[in-house]
């Protein structure tokens, strides 16, 4: 993890530590010395706080914590990793699986998943790299990224502790620009209900992810699946 993301981890911390009723946090120098940062680094993770919402930067007053969005679990919008997503929500899990060649299997249930929504733009065949995330021990999200099997093959203790942009960098050689993505209303297959603990034919929403890369070109594709019983979606929107 990148000394900004980690510095970003460590304010989340301590703006939880705040006594109640304390919004305002230290000045940034006070924040450099208890995070052993720089102050580059330390302006770059505020900043990526205030984007999330988490706290807006006030001339002459300092930078104040927004308790509502602080306490908003189940983001997803743009700042918002899926791994804080699951943090946010309790006690977060995740089994994450190395990209392998494709099996007749995994690859018929995302072409099951993503049919109609262009996921014939990743060609035959795929690299396909499985997570499954669990929020207090209980199956979540599940997810299905997959790449053109030109991808580099990583081994499992490779990807631990990567976020998803390293991950994607890591498989493709290629640095990853941004993410398109579509919410699609699914039913729940025979696989979808074990894995969840659900009926089969539960209606369920799926993210259908187009990732692209800085020359405006497709590297991978993926699904995400959520468990209507422990997943609720909030998102957040400034107004500027």
């Amino acid at each position: 993890m990148s000394q900004v993301c980690l510095a970003e981890e460590h304010l989340l911390n301590l703006i939880r530590k705040l006594p109640p009723g304390v919004r305002k946090l230290p000045s940034e120098e006070e924040l450099c010395r208890q995070l052993d940062v720089s102050r580059a680094t330390l302006r770059e993770a505020l900043g990526q706080l205030a984007r999330a919402g988490f706290i807006t930067k006030r001339h002459g007053v300092g930078n104040m914590v927004n308790l509502s969005v602080l306490n908003t679990p189940m983001r997803f919008d743009e700042e918002f990793s899926m791994r804080r997503l699951l943090k946010s929500a309790g006690e977060a899990g995740t089994r994450r699986f190395a990209p392998v060649p494709e099996a007749k299997e995994a690859a018929a249930f995302i072409e099951r998943m993503t049919s109609g929504t262009g996921g014939a733009e990743i060609k035959r065949p795929w690299l396909i790299q499985e997570s499954q995330h669990f929020i207090n021990g209980r199956p979540s999200v599940w997810t299905f990224n997959f790449y053109p099997d030109t991808g580099v093959r990583l081994k499992e203790e490779d990807i631990q502790g990567l976020s998803f942009r390293e991950l994607v960098t890591a498989v493709t050689g290629a640095e990853l620009s941004h993410t398109i993505k579509a919410f699609i209303p699914v039913s729940a297959d025979r696989s979808l209900a074990e894995f969840f603990g659900i009926a089969e034919k539960t209606p369920l929403l799926m993210w259908y992810l187009r990732n692209f890369g800085m020359d405006d070109g497709l590297l991978s594709a993926g699904v995400t699946l959520f468990n209507p019983k422990t997943v609720t979606l909030n998102s957040f929107n400034r107004w500027e």
